[in-house]
């Protein structure tokens, strides 16, 4: 609804500039008008002249194209935030989220600015690279009201997390409350109504908005209490409830893109939806890591991914330019790993699952680091069309394989690498929280890839081990081809050490936990569910790390995972001696968890 003196412009046909929403006193009437700036001549309206159109009859942008965002805060190196200005002249104002008397026009426009600012660039691997995922604003009136409803939650709830950390409730912090609510109320129903409609329940709007649910889920429907031992507060709970059942749109999404021919007959249609389906892509394989292998969707789940790589030729570069960015032969690894969980139980295929296992201990040892590392100098992002990723020599992949197998690096021979990596140990990670990452935009983008690669490299390792080894009854015999008598258990140790030891700097600062820990939430929560329940140093090394990405990166999913590794710790602790809780099952009967992107 429009507010009195809203009202008041429209009644004497003054159309507002927008230059200074909220900020420049109505003299005429001696109130506060949204817009209108005393600087600039009112300009009247015509009853049969639309206020859209300028002198030369040209469209401009309309109602939200006349209103300017709130300042955006800047992060600092030391997690605190500041306001810019922007152009508001009000650097020294105290920043307030919604000011008072805001229009819905004025928090959908600021809301499309702040995700532009803060949440975008959160999707994509490289800051600095292309980013498709941004919206424009000179277009945003052109853009379906659903989808708009979508990013402005999205954007309102990434500000709570980011802004709201005491425990009073402002009457800024109800409003926005109050208008997110209305925002996502609106948004579900009409998805709900495009779903119900046949001519548009598989088109590409609602696929958009579908995966933009997706997207915006968070990992529990209920309230995490892991948040209240961490500093959050009441704001977070709007993050929290705003989408709680993340599985029911990720099967929504799998329904209609298997209704529409796969991932392959969207594509041929529309290349422009990689971006999009990427993220799917990246949310699927990872979110299969989590599910017990008796869920309902397991199966259907690990069967469809294990034909993506059919999609085009390097399809799974894509995975390089999101916020997950797991290296292409690593990322196939993952997909078989899920593959061989989901038929575990299935005695008639203990032979393949054996035969697998095999498999991705091989290609998981195989992968070298470096060659990769210095093959992605090459990697540009995505295009500007949006249709694909690029690398500068045009090669179509960086993932050519080493075929001899190579260990894992430690950190005595181990290259130097972005992070400088501490030799952190599990009981040593604590005391070296001084070994600090170079500001991330001065670490060379190889270095960094390089981190990223013995990241993943040692996770994925770590999740095979345990899941295909350890929690399994089989004869471990003959798994490792090269040498028969290394032994599974000191080669997880080795493993999770040169991951903590790669993690460590990255929880240094906020400002590489942003930068660097956004990319790496799966590795830390491997990291987490590998931790001893009686080693309490590294259990305080990993929550910690977890609340400052979510705190960071202004999303709940890490903070959500410290409540999942410490339920996996508590639970064996209780286990009889000498045993453990296998990871199906921990997940099972628990709610479907995922930590999101």
């Amino acid at each position: 609804m429009l507010s009195p003196m809203c009202r008041t412009c429209r009644d004497r046909r003054v159309k507002c500039d927008g230059a200074q929403p909220g900020r420049t006193p109505y003299r005429a009437i001696g109130v506060e008008c949204l817009g209108y700036g005393s600087a600039t001549a009112a300009a009247w309206e015509s009853d049969d002249e639309e206020s859209d159109r300028d002198e030369d009859g040209e469209e401009q942008g309309g109602e939200l194209m006349r209103l300017s965002p709130d300042p955006v805060p800047v992060q600092r190196d030391d997690g605190t935030s500041s306001s810019s200005s922007g152009g508001h002249g009000s650097a020294h104002i105290p920043y307030d989220p919604i000011p008072p008397q805001y229009t819905e026009a004025q928090m959908i426009y600021d809301g499309i600015h702040y995700y532009n600012e803060r949440v975008s660039g959160d999707l994509i691997s490289i800051a600095s690279h292309f980013n498709p995922y941004q919206v424009s604003l000179n277009r945003i009136d052109k853009i379906p009201d659903i989808y708009v409803r979508l990013l402005v939650t999205c954007a309102t709830l990434h500000r709570a997390m980011q802004h709201d950390t005491s425990s009073s409730r402002s009457s800024a912090l109800v409003q926005r409350e109050r208008v997110t609510h209305e925002f996502r109320i609106r948004a579900l129903q009409q998805v709900n109504h495009d779903l119900s409609k046949t001519e548009t329940q598989t088109s590409d709007a609602t696929l958009m908005c579908v995966i933009c649910l997706l997207l915006s889920t968070v990992s529990e429907p209920s309230w995490s209490p892991a948040s209240r031992t961490t500093g959050i507060d009441e704001s977070t709970q709007m993050q929290q409830s705003a989408y709680t059942d993340w599985r029911v749109h990720l099967e929504g999404a799998r329904k209609i893109i298997k209704l529409r021919g796969g991932l392959k007959g969207i594509l041929s249609r529309n290349p422009y939806f990689k971006p999009l389906l990427a993220l799917f892509v990246g949310i699927d394989v990872i979110a299969a890591t989590t599910t017990p292998t008796t869920h309902r969707y397991m199966a259907e789940a690990t069967s469809m991914a294990c034909r993506y790589w059919e999609v085009e030729p390097g399809f799974f570069q894509v995975n390089l330019a999101i916020s997950a960015p797991c290296p292409e032969e690593l990322f196939q690894t993952l997909i078989l790993i899920n593959y061989l969980r989901s038929i575990s139980l299935k005695p008639s295929l203990s032979d393949r699952r054996q035969a697998g296992t095999r498999m991705v201990l091989n290609k998981i040892r195989s992968f070298n680091p470096t060659e990769w590392a210095t093959r992605m100098k090459m990697f540009k992002g995505w295009k500007s069309s949006g249709d694909g990723v690029e690398f500068v020599d045009d090669a179509r992949s960086p993932s050519r394989h080493s075929h001899t197998p190579t260990p894992l690096p430690t950190p005595s021979h181990a290259p130097r690498r972005a992070a400088n990596v501490s030799s952190a140990s599990s009981s040593s990670s604590r005391s070296n929280s001084d070994a600090k990452l170079n500001s991330p935009t001065d670490i060379p983008e190889a270095d960094l890839w390089l981190n990223i690669s013995i990241i993943y490299q040692a996770a994925i390792l770590l999740y095979a081990i345990r899941t295909l080894i350890l929690d399994m009854p089989q004869d471990r015999n003959g798994l490792l081809s090269e040498n028969p008598r290394l032994n599974i258990t000191r080669l997880r140790q080795h493993t999770r050490q040169t991951l903590a030891d790669a993690v460590a700097p990255v929880f240094s600062d906020p400002s590489s936990a942003h930068q660097i820990g956004k990319l790496i939430f799966f590795p830390v929560f491997v990291l987490g569910m590998e931790v001893g329940h009686n080693e309490k140093e590294l259990q305080e090394f990993v929550t910690d790390g977890l609340a400052l990405l979510g705190h960071t990166c202004g999303t709940l999913g890490p903070i959500a995972a410290i409540d999942e590794v410490r339920g996996k710790w508590a639970a064996d602790a209780a286990a009889p001696e000498g045993t453990h809780v296998t990871w199906d099952e921990y997940f099972q009967g628990r709610p479907d968890f995922i930590f999101g992107f």
